[in-house]
This record gives structure tokens, sequence and C-alpha cells, in this order.
């Protein structure tokens, strides 16, 4: 009798734990990264020789910045290097657009547009990595 109910207890057990793997239940890395990738379609929206540009991209990268903090306590030391890769570029792209609000010209927007494109590339790299996962 014992072995007649075991059997599908431990049937039910199994089965409501492998229903967890998958479906819905989602690690939280997954719906950050997703909020991450519409803040950074954002700032590529930012056109950086219209009136206002360096205004519109300091407060886009400040969502980014939010969002991607979001990111690297969700992603924990799974994805570091291309967490570390995104940190360098977010700080060159700070750096540039902080030099352009200070002496807009066309070299420092052009260091701006360069940074911007090469953080979005770091943050694409990382987006694609994390939805491998989810």
């Amino acid at each position: 009798m014992r072995t007649r109910l075991a059997l599908p207890v431990a049937s039910v057990l199994l089965g409501a734990s492998l229903m967890g793997c998958g479906g819905k239940d989602k690690p939280a890395v997954c719906g950050s990264v997703d909020t991450l990738k519409g803040s950074i379609s954002d700032l590529r929206n930012v056109k950086l020789t219209s009136s206002g540009a360096l205004s519109s991209l300091q407060s886009s990268l400040t969502t980014v910045k939010n969002d991607f903090d979001a990111v690297k306590s969700d992603a924990k030391s799974q994805f570091s290097s291309e967490v570390a890769s995104v940190d360098t570029a977010y700080a060159s792209l700070t750096s540039t657009v902080a030099a352009a609000t200070s002496d807009p010209s066309a070299v420092t927007l052009a260091a701006a547009a360069a940074a911007l494109s090469a953080f979005a590339s770091s943050v694409q790299t990382l987006v694609s990595d994390v939805q491998a996962t989810c």
C-alpha cells in the first residue's frame, strides 16, 4: 500500500519541480535586460546634431545607468566580463559627453558619437548573452 501511494506522490512532486524550470519562471536578469534594451534604444535615438541633444543624452544616460545597475545586480557573476565591458564603455561615454557639454565642437561631438556607438555595442553583447539564457 505504501509503495502504491509513494509513486504517485513522487511523480507529482517531480512534475511540480520540473514545471518551475521553464515557462514564466525566468531569472530576474531576463526582465532587467529587457528594460535596459529599451533604454538603449531610446539613447540611440538621440540626434547629437540637434538642439538640446546633449541634455537629452545626459538624461538618457541616467536612465540607462539605473537600468544597467539593475542588470548588474541581477546578473551576479554569470555575466561579469560583459558587465565589466559595459562599465568601461559607460565611463568613456559619460566622459566624452561631459567634454562635449563643456566644449561643444565637431571634435567633441564626434568623440561622444563614437563612445555612444562603442557603449551600445557592449550593451548589445550583454543583452544577447543574457537573452540566450532566458
